[in-house]
């Protein structure tokens, strides 16, 4: 199985399936390809099918997103061991070399190159037919392209190379990590270090946030008569379905604050407080349907439990529903072995008790048609969502800016404690918590975030990533120390074959 990885970006170019009328591509020859790319249409189409792609149960339609990465982090009760339950227990408990686990971790790492493949394929022309684009397309399409291609690299950084970098950099920047894919060909890609990849990653950010600072809808420097001629099928209705200037602009705080180091958080702060300022001058896009704004205790209800409101990027995962009904469920009984809650004590300590956190009254139900009785996450549950707050799975919500900032404030190279805390504080009054934090040392602001990530992203997949880039040895329901053996995926052994480090 040699260049199997070969194989999958080639093979991948050409294998997304239709979806409505958006991504009907089957080319089977560079001819074919060259065509497809001779119009807007198409350049459209194939954006839309690296975000579908991405909708895939092996990426963000379940495993990146609600599940494989939340018993990763072991947010919820364990999972007992069953024959229905195998890879829910070997990924829970981090026994990645078991031949139930072998293939989900496999097919993480196919499906995201499969994505890269075709984003490349996409940018390899997109100049070279530049002329067939006008400058909102141009500048929006390339953007989001380069945008997909570096967040799909980071998550498969962050799943499969090492984390706690600010405290092991030395190290770090000397290993070998991921292959960054930027350019389709026959021959294999190189590993780089990691230092190297961050770069890379960087780099494409970068691009993708200069290309759409001055065209993105969603900056509102334009009303919606500017895009008028080019939005008239809807392709920029919703632009938080989509990697926009602001989630851009996240990503790079996500990224940044990853490595650690006291000049990329300097930067990571910049990049988040851009972010918070969008926000609260009011995100607007006129005429174009773009809704950004907080859940509050005086607009939560059951309709809007989803929080989609507040996702500076999100998926549409048409199929959410029944991906879902085997684990989340409100009225589990004692014989849905893979439900996944919270035991009542757990939830009443993670929430410190607090009645008056939407997060704990309006975002958990407790169950009692078992005898657990224990507290299910409703933030992808389907049940009573309006149109708007279906289906959708977060990729960067609001929240995770503002305690970007918090750590950035508290832990960066000029310390700024009162704003650490004003940020926390904006997110906990959101969420019904009107008692704010006041003098606190910066080791107890960072206290408050861990515990502020556990509380505001079940079923989401974030908690893990925030465990590894920390270097957490202790895990909630784990009673081993956790170093790099549970943090780090293995690399699929076709990878290994082929010559790849880990």
């Amino acid at each position: 199985m040699k260049k199997m990885i070969l194989a999958l970006l080639s093979v991948a170019i050409f294998t997304l399936t239709s979806c409505n009328d958006w991504f009907d591509v089957t080319s089977g020859s560079e001819i074919r390809e060259e065509d497809h790319y001779k119009t807007v249409t198409g350049f459209q189409q194939s954006l839309i099918g690296c975000y579908i792609a991405m909708t895939d149960d092996a990426l963000y339609g379940k495993n990146l997103s609600w599940y494989l990465t939340e018993l990763l982090a072991n947010q919820f009760q364990p999972v007992a061991l069953y024959n229905t339950t195998s890879v829910d227990y070997r990924m829970q408990n981090y026994n990645y070399q078991h031949a139930d686990a072998v293939p989900v971790i496999d097919g993480i790492w196919a499906k995201a190159y499969n994505v890269i493949a075709n984003a490349d394929e996409a940018l390899k022309y997109i100049d070279k037919n530049a002329s067939v684009l006008d400058d909102i397309n141009y500048h929006i399409i390339k953007g989001e392209l380069l945008a997909i291609r570096a967040y799909t690299h980071f998550d498969l950084l962050r799943l499969y190379g090492y984390g706690n970098w600010a405290n092991r950099s030395a190290e770090l920047n000397a290993k070998y990590t991921i292959p960054y894919v930027a350019v389709l060909s026959k021959d294999a890609t190189a590993q780089l270090t990691g230092k190297e990849t961050i770069e890379l990653i960087l780099a494409d950010l970068e691009e993708a946030a200069g290309l759409l600072k001055d065209y993105d809808p969603i900056t509102g420097k334009h009303d919606a008569s500017f895009y008028a001629q080019v939005n008239d099928d809807g392709f920029y209705k919703d632009r938080t379905l989509h990697l926009n200037y602001y989630a851009v602009k996240a990503l790079q705080a996500r990224v940044l604050l990853w490595e650690g180091s006291s000049e990329n958080k300097t930067k990571a702060l910049a990049a988040a407080e851009e972010v918070i300022t969008g926000v609260e001058g009011g995100i607007r896009q006129d005429g174009m349907y773009t809704y950004l704004y907080f859940i509050t205790p005086n607009t939560i209800n059951n309709s809007n439990t989803s929080m989609a409101s507040e996702n500076l990027f999100g998926l549409n995962v048409s199929t959410l529903s029944s991906k879902i009904t085997k684990y989340i469920n409100p009225y589990y009984v004692d014989t849905d072995y893979a439900a996944m809650f919270l035991g009542s004590n757990d939830a009443i300590n993670l929430y410190e008790g607090s009645s008056s956190d939407i997060r704990f009254s309006m975002m958990l139900n407790q169950s009692t048609n078992n005898s657990t009785m224990g507290y299910v996450p409703l933030k992808i549950y389907q049940g009573n969502l309006n149109n708007f707050f279906k289906n959708k799975v977060s990729m960067i919500r609001l929240p995770e800016i503002y305690y970007i900032a918090a750590e950035c404030y508290a832990t960066g190279p000029n310390p700024n404690l009162a704003l650490a805390m004003d940020r926390l504080n904006t997110i906990r009054q959101n969420r019904g918590v009107y008692n704010n934090l006041e003098e606190l040392t910066a080791t107890e602001i960072v206290g408050e975030i861990e515990k502020e990530y556990r509380k505001e992203f079940l079923s989401e997949g974030v908690v893990f990533y925030y465990y590894k880039r920390t270097g957490a040895t202790t895990m909630p329901h784990y009673s081993e120390q956790m170093g790099d053996t549970q943090y780090v995926l293995p690399y699929p052994e076709f990878e290994l074959q082929s010559g790849r480090v880990q």
